[in-house]
């Protein structure tokens, strides 16, 4: 882990300071710092990255049963027929499946990045989290998690829906029905409206999980709060997290050059073609972990300083408060909140 997190070592306050100028590679730089003080923060308490991990665990567990069971249930559905129209129209469960399987996997991220959100703010609090602590925490949270995971749900289920129209109407023309020409046009262009309004979202709802560990508001509440929050840093937020994505791509190419080595190695044969998926996939799951867990980290950090003004020690000297946020909004949101204590 170390040598996969070696690109994100960490730079002298100096360094993070020596330019005040609002370049495009200096924002870079400043989220390549506050990952790397995300790191440090991670490599003091490495089981945090366990809490990525069971959410990935849950969805692929809760993806398998929701299809298993919508297989048993209906006749003759397959991987080939599941986005027939025909389908939906006969087998009611498999709308019950979607809906239920998109709210459990939904669940069980907000469950587990609240576990991980709740480690950080004690260990920008200055206690020592543990693993326990963190899920006893977050069962005592079951009472926003729950209406906001429903929430994201729902509207996760409608993303889903407007990805699937084009299968949906592929299989319509496969049976001979007749299309109008706007049907295929309206399929692709849902899907960009879905990317779209996903990204959107996404962003808007970037600091909800924060809130709901620290101000455990209703999913309403905590998503206009967010949006208040992210409306004053939107461009910057947006540059962070592309920066925390294009690190988790250094990051995997590696792996992923080590994954083709062993193909090449091989000759082509069956076994290292297998070998090699099995070093690929094994490190895209790494660094996906890892990375899910650095900025769960960042934006608990990011959250504080927004709201109370204290930059989290760790992060001093990192252009924390340079990166976000101006000083007439941080002005009004330390008037306005304080977060409470750790219960």
């Amino acid at each position: 882990m170390l040598v996969l997190m070696g690109i994100l070592r960490r730079q002298s306050p100096m360094q993070a300071q020596a330019s005040t100028k609002q370049r495009p590679k200096d924002t870079f730089r400043r989220t390549r710092v506050l990952a790397s003080t995300s790191y440090e923060v991670l490599k003091r308490d490495r089981f945090l990255m366990a809490f990525p991990a069971l959410s990935l665990a849950a969805t692929a567990v809760i993806s398998v049963v929701v299809w298993m069971v919508v297989w048993a249930t209906t006749t003759g559905l397959s991987l080939g027929t599941v986005d027939d129209p025909e389908k939906w129209a006969v087998e009611p469960i498999v709308w019950v499946g979607l809906v239920v399987g998109v709210l459990l996997c939904t669940f069980a991220s907000i469950y587990f990045t609240t576990a991980l959100t709740i480690g950080a703010w004690e260990r920008f609090q200055g206690r020592t989290p543990t693993f326990e602590r963190c899920i006893s925490a977050a069962n005592a949270r079951l009472h926003v998690i729950v209406p906001w995971a429903i929430l994201a749900g729902l509207v996760g289920v409608v993303f889903e829906l407007m990805y699937r129209l084009p299968r949906i109407f592929r299989h319509m023309e496969q049976a001979g029905r007749n299309i109008p020409v706007v049907g295929p046009f309206a399929a692709f262009g849902s899907m960009i409206v879905a990317v779209v309004l996903e990204s959107i979202w996404y962003f808007v709802t970037y600091l909800v999980v924060p809130i709901l560990v620290v101000e455990e508001t209703g999913p309403i509440a905590s998503c206009k709060r967010s949006f208040h929050l992210f409306r004053k840093t939107w461009g910057k937020s947006l540059i962070a997290q592309v920066g925390f994505e294009l690190i988790g791509i250094l990051i995997f190419l590696p792996g992923l050059a080590l994954a083709a080595l062993v193909v090449l190695a091989g000759l082509g044969s069956t076994a290292a073609l297998f070998v090699g998926i099995g070093v690929g996939v094994a490190w895209l799951l790494v660094v996906i972990v890892a990375m899910s867990a650095i900025v769960g980290i960042f934006k608990m950090a990011l959250y504080l300083y927004v709201t109370t003004g204290e930059v989290p020690g760790d992060f001093q000297g990192t252009d924390l408060e340079k990166a976000f946020a101006g000083d007439s909004f941080l002005k009004v949101e330390r008037r306005t909140r304080k977060p409470r204590g750790m219960t």
